[in-house]
């Protein structure tokens, strides 16, 4: 029989031994992603959620359409109704107010093609809105694409943001490039140095055709062949603000536009002179 004074010593030597064993790795938690919400645009409305949870979201424009089209996001603060938003758009030279936020969008796609913008989203209510004008001349808004949607709190973190290779900021009235953008994919952030709203529109030249020739084309209303393919971008974001999109370039002759009416003038920002064409290669 095993004495006491065994028992004891066995006791604390199993104690001792449980004692210096390694904890468990903690679980380490799962990488969250950006929420990705589809909006879908036809000839003349969107397709989309009516609700969105805030934080870091990646919304994907697909043209199912037979017109070019964009999604312009806004947020309606200072509690401003969609019925203020559609009297503001009823002017198209009307200045854009205070009480209206540009947190992410994507640029003008063809038809059958899809883009995409990545930013961080606040509660609130929002709207989307395309303003590419058709042939006839009439905005897309006009004809009623136009869609309200809310913005809810989430109690899930934030996702990371997606790492960029790729700068283009923003400014009165350039696009800077910190690096030239090569054949193949890139995620590409989007700065806006201000001092007012502009956007990224993405656009392939055909070949032969400039900057130059798309500059005439949009001004001119769109009519007839264009001189080049709509390949997406970012519409925003507010100054000061960033987002991100992603987008493969094959070789060839680019152009960066910005469509947004100037604060001083209302014209467009591509007739101060913010176009820049550069090549792929």
């Amino acid at each position: 029989m095993m004495s006491r004074s065994c028992l004891w010593v066995c006791g604390v030597a199993v104690a001792l031994g449980a004692c210096n064993k390694k904890p468990a790795p903690a679980a380490q938690p799962a990488e969250t992603a950006p929420t990705v919400v589809t909006v879908t645009a036809t000839d003349f409305a969107f397709a989309a959620p009516d609700t969105v949870p805030a934080g870091l979201v990646t919304m994907r424009l697909v043209d199912a359409g037979k017109e070019v089209h964009q999604v312009v996001v806004m947020r309606l603060d200072s509690g401003k109704t969609m019925a203020d938003l559609s009297t503001m758009m009823t002017n198209p030279n009307a200045p854009i107010p205070a009480w209206l936020a540009f947190p992410i969008g994507v640029s003008v796609i063809a038809p059958g093609d899809s883009g995409n913008a990545t930013a961080l989203l606040t509660p609130g209510h929002y709207a989307m809105a395309c303003f590419v004008s058709s042939p006839d001349g009439k905005s897309h808004v006009e004809k009623g694409m136009v869609r309200p949607f809310e913005v809810i709190t989430s109690a899930s973190a934030p996702a990371p943001e997606p790492a960029s290779d790729v700068t283009i900021t923003e400014k009165d009235y350039d696009f800077v490039i910190s690096a030239p953008i090569t054949a193949g994919t890139h995620t590409i952030r989007v700065e806006n140095a201000g001092p007012q709203l502009h956007e990224v529109a993405v656009s392939m030249l055909a070949p032969g055709k400039t900057a130059a020739d798309l500059q005439a084309y949009i001004l001119g209303g769109m009519k007839g062949a264009p001189p080049g393919k709509p390949i997406g971008g970012v519409t925003g974001p507010d100054v000061g603000g960033h987002e991100t999109f992603t987008a493969t370039f094959a070789p060839g002759n680019y152009v960066l536009l910005c469509l947004v009416p100037d604060k001083t003038d209302g014209k467009p920002h591509v007739m101060h002179g913010m176009v820049k064409q550069f090549t792929v290669s």
